[in-house]
């Protein structure tokens, strides 16, 4: 352990903590502290530079550290043990799955009897300096890229992101449910990417070489929704094609056929979809002949089905042939793991499409992490194309959100009544005070609102104190509105551990 100054007072060690914090938030390069064992810290722009959330690492035992799925977790622990062994810096460059380069440098920090006690590392992505080409052949070390999934798997998981629990636990049984031929419900809130695990469970399955059909229930106008379902011949109808037409359930044989707000269907389509399903066959509209279908529905929801069953809008026979395997999709606030990586994958995707190269600040992205979503991951990539398409600077900060954004993600201030002429230092007050009440009001714990906030507990408290922000009475405000049937959940206000 480090040896403190005799002549330094428990504040000056407080002060310093705090300035290194605040130095480490700051660097536009990606920092980690670790000792002999485990990751002390970790700021925000190492999120942004490699897409491994920071909370993800903080306090983690390096055997604890995904290496086989995030590779460059692998250079980050190779890094800190051969600066440990070698007592000396050195430098690590690898190639990230996104294409972009890094340099990880490792440097020893010493006791006074030559002991390395940490390792001080920074990640640098170094894509854009095309001046340090040359110095790359003369690093110390290299660190490829592996995979263990073989390309063909890779591409199927392509555009999914999985970094917190709830959607690992959703792909492992994705994954099961594609290996069978089960009708799945997929129910969520609007916005949560339901279509997307469709397509999944189509690539993981059997019949990825099959038709994939999909269809808005909703979309099609009601006189034509038969004829869209089931096709018809030739003369069917007035205006009908003179050579007729395959219906959906025709085009989708043999593949899946997956009905996107399902529960939009009128009830007298219901009843011929039941037909459908239990018979397997269909007849397009003026035809006598049986279609033999081989068809596995997937449907998607987010309305209350088994509410419209009670209203008489749904059919309690047609629920339970469609509701064989449900699977709940979260919403996005209930996935805040997930927010930092698919933000930079939507920034990727918008940087190649309109050609610019944007990076965010680490002040936006926690805001970022902050906001509750109400619109889901198609929001989220909304606002990260907007941001690129009309930001005036290349690092994009909480300036640059929608006003209705900000407003909802700081409550209390005031962004459309600050005048032109504001003083930086009262803007950034106004701002940290916001997030910090906010971060607090949302987990119900200094402690809880700090690590999201990428901070140091310390920071929380020393700056709500100098904001004048009385925590213990907005964690009792939070803890008021939680649950009051799991007291047993609640910790006492009096305990350090409730702060």
């Amino acid at each position: 352990m480090a040896m403190v100054p005799k002549h330094m007072t428990d504040d000056d060690i407080h002060r310093l903590k705090s300035e290194f914090d605040s130095l480490l938030e700051s660097s536009y390069d990606g920092i980690i502290l670790a000792d002999a064992d485990s990751i002390l810290n970790v700021n925000a722009s190492f999120g942004r530079i490699t897409g491994v959330a920071p909370s993800l690492l903080k306090n983690k035992k390096f055997n604890e550290l995904d290496t086989a799925k995030h590779i460059c977790l692998a250079a980050v622990r190779e890094v800190i043990r051969l600066t440990r062994y070698h007592k000396k810096s050195l430098t690590l460059q690898r190639k990230l799955a996104s294409g972009n380069e890094i340099f990880v440098t490792g440097s020893p920090v010493f006791d006074p009897y030559g002991h390395v006690i940490r390792v001080l590392l920074n990640v640098r992505d170094v894509t854009e300096l095309k001046n340090l080409e040359d110095q790359i052949k003369n690093l110390t070390g290299f660190c490829e890229e592996t995979h263990q999934w073989d390309d063909n798997r890779a591409k199927r998981f392509q555009g999914i992101v999985a970094e917190s629990p709830a959607m690992r636990l959703l792909l492992d049984l994705v994954l099961r449910v594609s290996r069978v031929n089960s009708t799945v419900l997929l129910q969520g809130e609007s916005g949560v990417g339901k279509d997307v695990f469709a397509r999944l469970l189509h690539r993981l399955s059997d019949r990825s070489e099959k038709p994939f059909i999909s269809v808005n229930c909703g979309a099609i106008p009601g006189n034509l929704l038969e004829s869209e379902f089931f096709g018809y011949e030739k003369g069917a109808f007035t205006g009908a094609n003179s050579d007729g037409k395959a219906g959906l359930f025709e085009q989708a044989n043999h593949g899946i056929l997956f009905l996107d707000e399902v529960g939009e269907l009128p009830l007298n389509l219901q009843v011929k979809f039941l037909k459908v399903l239990q018979d397997q066959y269909c007849r397009r509209l003026g035809s006598e002949k049986h279609i033999n279908l081989d068809v596995r529905i997937v449907a998607a929801t987010n309305r209350d089905l088994r509410q419209m069953l009670s209203e008489g809008r749904f059919r309690e026979d047609l629920f339970y042939r469609l509701y064989v395997v449900p699977i709940n999709v979260p919403p996005l606030r209930e996935r805040q793991d997930d927010i930092l990586p698919l933000s930079l994958m939507f920034l990727n995707q918008c940087n190649q499409k309109y050609n610019v190269h944007r990076t965010f600040g680490h002040e936006l992205m926690s805001v970022l992490e902050i906001y509750e979503w109400p619109g889901n991951v198609r929001e989220l990539r909304n606002v990260v194309e907007r941001l690129v398409v009309t930001a005036d600077t290349d690092v994009l900060t909480p300036r640059h959100l929608p006003l209705s954004m900000r407003e909802t993600a700081f409550p209390g201030i005031p962004y459309a009544e600050l005048p032109n002429t504001m003083n930086l230092k009262v803007a950034r007050a106004a701002l940290e005070s916001g997030l910090i009440k906010r971060a607090v009001a949302k987990t119900g714990s200094s402690r809880k609102a700090a690590k999201l906030l990428g901070v140091d507990h310390s920071t929380v408290i020393r700056k709500a104190q100098k904001y004048g922000l009385d925590i213990r009475r907005t964690v009792l405000k939070a803890r008021q509105g939680a649950d009051d049937k799991h007291p047993e959940n609640w910790t006492s206000l009096n305990s350090d551990k409730a702060l």
